[in-house]
């Protein structure tokens, strides 16, 4: 490969430069020994020192040509060829002006072995300057002349050889510069071919590396065709694994599977589809998609679909098909366009599941969370549903609908009495019959327990819930029959009307609620519309409970107590605590306003325990003042006597105010027992081991049951006042109270009867056996300090506990 001509002369002067600061190495030491062994020489001859600026500039410029030659060493490769070119040949033109100026400081006063000694040293150093010089041109001769010719000049006076040595001189020059010539010569064709040398090896060794290159790109090549095929093999492996894998799946998938051409032919289906659909995969492929249409969709469903898949490429949704027996089912389908390289599409795929049982789980779920699991009726929550869509169907055509909230009279007692199966028996005849009654858009639900809730839709007027409020209660004419008994059941009905009595779902629920019990109060088996006044009852009610609750941070409330008396001779033998409230600016509560109201709140426990702690406090401080002990009785809630531990309450009053658990009685009514006596019974029991008397208070007017009554843990049978008032004038009344008395002495039993205000009523209780009295005819309630006052007014008017 030829070289360019340029670049090769380049290269050879560089080349020259270098090879002159080598062959320097060897003449900066020749040319110092020189300078110092002429000034040796002068020295012995003379006795005199050679000029000493001479010397001393010959022997700086060797020091410089050595300080030049070490930088360039160092920094060969970031200095120019004409750079290093000047760094060589500068130095030497300077030092051959120093030598140019030897013979005019040295030979005049010199003698001619002298002369000759120094022209024999210089004529050495030239001789070895042509040498060592040949790689620069110029420069050198004009070193070479500089060393010789005025050594020549001087020495042609010398008187021992005059012109010959002189001649002989000028011929040294001559044979130093053809000698400088030959080398150089010698040299540059040395270099030139080095360098075509170097030339060629270095174009060899690119070549190789060219090959070399060739050689690994070839290998590179190779190798990613092997790894490409490799991988190429490996896909293929790979998909056509992916593809059997895809069609085991396909074939083994519980999912039916079904492709179809653009225009809805089924091209291909699987197993699954067959076993789902039952046609088989000879009969269903060719056939279109819609062999398996229902008739629960409409056309216009269908349209609807395939735009969408058209649009968007998928479909995705619920619908009913047929199967091959004609057979409907649900199934959850999933449709997604198959596309070629150009984006057309080739094929549909739809994948499909039967989903019919699970939507019929989530029916039967859906209709156990909206409907009664007892009687089949709509539950609370169906209701409420109901109703806000009746109410936004009625405010917007100007419609109105009617709630009525019914509740069963006394129907605690019959589950009481009677066991829960039977009421369970009596609320699913109960639902059978008023179902019944109804119209196709009202709805019956029951809210729990024996409540009931009639929605009537489209009510033309309010008379209209007056008919099938009316018809409501006639179903409760005739008794129902239940397998193991005959039971007569009363209702009673509140009835609200949109948007009369209300706009707002639960607003309406309370309206009605509040005429139930309106019409509770009214005496029972009747119906009651609302009326703004039952609101302010509520209201009225909500207050009074606030009252109270304050009433018992502030220490309003406070005990009398009422005296009981022996029926035949009128001794007295102990009181009734009586709870009583004062409330400020209003003036004294009855008991029977506020104590339903802290038993539905929650404060009746609160309120028995103070009843509780403040009798047994009384009891013992009358001790204390010396009236003896006394016995009272203190009246206990249901809630008290189930939920509290009134056994642990009375054990620590009493050892608190060390008095007896005998000077206690407790009265709890009679509902409050039979409405759980599993539960009471030991309780009671326990009460009765401490020496704790049980009475039973308004004895008559429940549901007791006489195998429980036996076995109760009771000591005292208290005869409502209502009979005590009523027996008088009423003789089936008095035969009641007779009754009671009798029953009372056959189970052992002492008879209490409360309400007494007349003598005749004394009288008549004191003949039909009865224990003891209790009423205003003896002494009204009375607060402690009162009886106290009657005690100290004179022993006549003061009774001693017995």
């Amino acid at each position: 490969m030829s070289q360019n001509p340029c670049a090769t002369d380049e290269q050879l002067r560089a080349t020259l430069i270098d090879e002159a600061f080598r062959q320097g190495r060897a003449g900066i030491p020749m040319t110092a020994v020189a300078i110092l062994g002429i000034a040796v020489i002068h020295w012995l001859h003379t006795q005199t020192l050679i000029q000493p600026l001479w010397l001393v500039i010959g022997l700086s410029f060797s020091v410089l040509r050595a300080v030049l030659l070490r930088i360039y060493e160092r920094r060969r490769d970031r200095l120019s060829t004409a750079t290093r070119e000047r760094m060589f040949v500068w130095p030497l033109i300077a030092a051959a002006l120093v030598w140019g100026t030897l013979p005019f400081l040295v030979f005049p006063g010199a003698g001619a072995s002298e002369r000759l000694a120094i022209i024999a040293i210089v004529a050495g150093l030239a001789g070895g300057g042509s040498a060592i010089l040949a790689p620069v041109l110029w420069s050198a001769r004009f070193y070479l002349l500089c060393l010789m010719l005025p050594a020549a000049v001087m020495v042609f006076d010398t008187p021992t050889s005059g012109p010959v040595v002189a001649a002989l001189a000028f011929c040294f020059v001559l044979v130093m510069l053809i000698s400088h010539q030959q080398g150089r010569r010698i040299l540059l064709a040395g270099q030139q071919r080095l360098l075509e040398n170097q030339g060629l090896l270095d174009e060899t060794h690119r070549q190789r590396g060219l090959v070399e290159q060739l050689n690994e790109e070839l290998l590179a090549a190779q190798k990613a065709l092997l790894a490409y095929d490799s991988r190429l093999e490996k896909e293929v492996e790979e998909r056509t694994a992916r593809n059997r894998l895809a069609s085991a799946v396909i074939e083994n998938t519980a999912e039916g599977v079904m492709v179809m051409t653009p225009e809805a032919t089924i091209v291909e289906v699987n197993p699954a589809f067959t076993r789902i659909t039952g046609y088989p995969s000879a009969e269903a492929i060719g056939q279109p998609a819609r062999i398996l249409r229902s008739d629960k969709h409409e056309a216009r469903f269908f349209e609807l679909g395939w735009q969408k898949l058209r649009s968007t490429g998928r479909w995705e949704g619920e619908m009913w098909s047929r199967r091959r027996d004609g057979a409907i089912f649900l199934e959850r389908r999933t449709i997604d366009s198959v596309r070629n390289s150009a984006g057309e599409v080739t094929h549909y795929v739809s994948v499909f599941n039967d989903i019919t049982d699970d939507y019929e789980k989530d029916q039967q779920l859906l209709h156990q969370a909206l409907h009664d699991p007892l009687t089949g009726l709509g539950n609370r929550k169906l209701l409420m549903e109901r109703l806000d869509h009746c109410i936004a169907r009625a405010a917007r055509y100007r419609k109105r609908l009617g709630v009525l909230f019914f509740d069963l009279d006394q129907f605690k007692a019959v589950n009481d009495s009677l066991g829960h199966h039977i009421g369970d028996e009596l609320l699913r005849g109960i639902a059978q019959r008023l179902s019944k009654r109804l119209r196709a858009s009202d709805t019956l639900a029951r809210l729990g327990g024996d409540e009931f809730v009639v929605l009537m839709s489209d009510l033309e007027r309010p008379t209209d819930a007056v008919v099938l409020a009316q018809g409501l209660l006639d179903v409760f004419s005739e008794p129902f029959e239940l397998p193991e008994t005959r039971i007569h059941m009363r209702t009673s009905l509140g009835i609200a009307i949109y948007p009369d009595d209300g706009t707002e779902p639960d607003v309406l629920m309370k309206n009605a609620d509040m005429a139930l019990y309106a019409a509770k109060a009214a005496g029972r088996n009747t119906y009651h519309f609302f009326q703004p006044a039952f609101a302010e009852q509520a209201r009225q009610r909500l207050e009074l409970e606030l009252a109270l609750r304050d009433a018992i941070e502030r220490q309003e409330l406070s005990l009398h107590y009422q005296t009981k008396v022996c029926a035949r001779d009128q001794a007295a033998q102990g009181f009734e605590a009586l709870l009583r409230w004062n409330r400020p600016r209003i003036g004294f509560v009855p008991p029977d306003s506020f104590v339903p109201v802290a038993e539905d709140c929650g404060l009746i426990g609160q309120i028995g325990a103070w009843v509780l702690s403040e009798a047994c406090r009384q009891i013992a401080r009358w001790e204390a003042a010396g009236h003896g002990w006394q016995k009272v009785a203190i009246n206990v809630s249901a809630r008290q006597l189930i939920h509290d531990d009134l056994v642990g309450m009375i054990r620590e009053e009493c050892r608190r105010h060390r008095i007896s658990p005998s000077l206690l009685e407790v009265e709890v009514t009679e509902s409050c027992i039979m409405s759980n006596p599993e539960q009471t019974t030991p309780i009671l029991a326990a009460l009765q081991a401490m020496g704790v008397r049980i009475a039973i208070d308004d004895f008559g007017t429940g549901h007791s049951s006489l195998a429980y009554l036996r076995r109760l843990p009771v000591d005292i049978i208290k005869i409502d006042k209502s009979f005590v008032r009523e027996a008088m004038s009423d003789k089936p009344t008095a035969a009641i109270v007779k009754t009671i008395i009798g029953l009372s002495k056959t189970l052992e039993k002492q008879v209490v009867a409360e309400g007494v205000e007349t003598a005749e009523q004394v009288d008549m209780l004191a003949r039909q056996g009865c224990d003891s009295l209790q009423g205003y005819f003896f002494s009204r309630p009375l607060p402690a300090a009162d009886i106290e006052h009657q005690w100290h007014a004179g022993p006549s008017a003061s009774a001693t506990g017995s």
